[in-house]
């Protein structure tokens, strides 16, 4: 069924027939700086949602391109609160939610577990004891996510993403999701115009990138 999801995303993304995967890289064509600052270290962030049908179609995709990184390119998820479908406050505390499957050993089945609720099983988020039960149904203790939920932490890492998504609307790069940051510096531009939607062009965009 993965593989299916796989190759139905890919049939969407990919280009015409004529059009071939650049083997050099355009600024303002495969990339748009949008920041003057850089992250110490290698790095893709991706500004997504979890109430985001794109994104949810993301991860099949983004499954592939992780493995083709390199080594020293850390890949970011960071939770945006402007979708829309739901308010602010809920949208926050599912960017919370994220932050504490982030110290979990079970983040990555509770990131697709989240997804799942949303957009397989058609559930809700309605408060926090919704995320808990995902969060318990993936094997963490109730009162281990009530702690690390709250942690001090986790509430930064959660600000974090909320300052980092207002910076880069503010520089006119995050205007939807998903959006991919690169180094922090580099806004990636993906799909057919450019020729980049297989993953393998992904995370060689990705790397290019992330070694200047």
């Amino acid at each position: 069924m993965i593989k299916l999801v796989k190759a139905g995303l890919l049939a969407l993304l990919l280009p015409l027939a004529a059009t071939a995967a650049p083997t050099e890289y355009e600024e303002g064509v495969h990339y748009d700086v949008v920041s003057e600052r850089a992250s110490k270290k290698p790095e893709v962030k991706e500004f997504f949602s979890f109430y985001c049908p794109a994104c949810n179609n993301y991860e099949a995709l983004l499954a592939d391109v992780k493995p083709k990184l390199d080594k020293t390119v850390e890949f970011k998820k960071s939770h945006v609160d402007f979708v829309g479908v739901r308010d602010t406050e809920n949208q926050q505390m599912i960017s919370q939610a994220l932050a504490t499957a982030e110290v979990l050993p079970q983040k990555d089945a509770l990131i697709a577990a989240m997804f799942n609720h949303i957009h397989t099983k058609r559930a809700k988020f309605n408060e926090l004891a919704d995320v808990k039960d995902v969060f318990v149904a993936q094997g963490v203790d109730g009162d281990k996510f009530d702690k690390i939920y709250k942690s001090f932490s986790v509430r930064t890492m959660a600000s974090k993403m909320k300052r980092d998504q207002g910076y880069y609307k503010e520089k006119g790069a995050l205007r939807g999701v998903p959006t991919f940051i690169v180094n922090g510096k580099y806004k990636l531009n993906l799909g057919r115009e450019t020729g980049i939607t297989a993953p393998e062009d992904i995370s060689k965009l990705i790397n290019y990138l992330a070694a200047k």
